[in-house]
């Protein structure tokens, strides 16, 4: 269906400023502090056009958005992103076949969000009915809440290699975000206060990508020394991360206990 469209309007959406076109000094916006992190949305749309509105409320809830005009680009970079959002606005009748087979795309656990017409949804089939599906057009606020909820609603089902975006900033690890350029951990943009030995000890356990560091580990990489002696060093600042992580050794969300050997990220 998308094929004449995909053709005119090319493989991926970005907007741009006529050359030339300089605001006036009156026209210029008004400071607005920036986003302390945000979280990746991939949209595939035929007519990125059409849903603007989408991006634009998105983008102010603190989306970093891409757009799509193909299926196929979206899903296979749908492992960069937290939400992957297909457009079924412009599908029709006569294309059941396409629309079912975007109920059974495999986006590596990554969730998905399906842009749906009023008028589409008596026709749909039980199974589809049972996804995630937004009527579009809707209000900002309540496409940023259907977005966020399914976010959180997919932490702890996907694998780490997915949840964990290491060697980036900001890094994401369930509900964390750690922004590396200014070593600062955030839970729904507000910043956990940590010492620079706790964030650098939780940034070790991030990049061991689940793996168990030693405490001889830990001590070498956050201290610069391979002396242990018997100290608890490590120990006592893991138990002082945690209780500001609002982490329990007992039931770790974030940091699990590998008894006699170190410590890893929690599943």
């Amino acid at each position: 269906m998308f094929e004449e469209e995909n053709k005119l309007m090319g493989s991926a959406y970005a907007g741009s400023i006529p050359a030339g076109s300089v605001p006036a000094e009156d026209d210029l916006m008004p400071f607005v502090e920036a986003c302390p992190v945000t979280q990746r949305v991939i949209v595939v749309s035929p007519v990125p056009g059409g849903i603007y509105e989408l991006v634009r409320d998105l983008s102010e809830g603190c989306f970093d958005v891409m757009v799509f005009h193909h299926r196929e680009e979206g899903i296979r970079n749908a492992l960069s992103a937290d939400l992957l959002i297909f457009d079924l606005t412009r599908y029709r009748e006569q294309d059941s076949a396409a629309f079912r087979s975007l109920g059974a795309v495999d986006t590596g656990g990554v969730p998905i969000l399906y842009l749906i017409k009023e008028e589409m949804l008596g026709r749909l089939d039980e199974d589809f009915k049972r996804k995630e599906l937004l009527v579009w057009p809707c209000r900002p606020q309540e496409l940023v809440y259907h977005a966020q909820r399914i976010i959180r609603s997919s932490e702890g089902k996907r694998p780490v290699a997915s949840r964990l975006l290491a060697g980036t900033s900001p890094a994401i690890f369930k509900d964390l975000w750690i922004d590396r350029k200014k070593m600062a951990v955030y839970r729904q943009g507000e910043q956990i206060d940590l010492t620079k030995t706790e964030y650098d000890l939780f940034v070790q356990l991030l990049e061991s990508e689940g793996s168990v560091m030693t405490r001889e580990d830990l001590l070498s990489a956050v201290w610069g020394t391979t002396f242990l002696g018997g100290s608890n060093v490590v120990d006592v600042h893991i138990k002082s991360l945690r209780k500001k992580l609002g982490d329990r050794a007992a039931s770790p969300d974030y940091i699990a206990t590998v008894r006699g050997v170190g410590y890893r990220l929690a599943d």
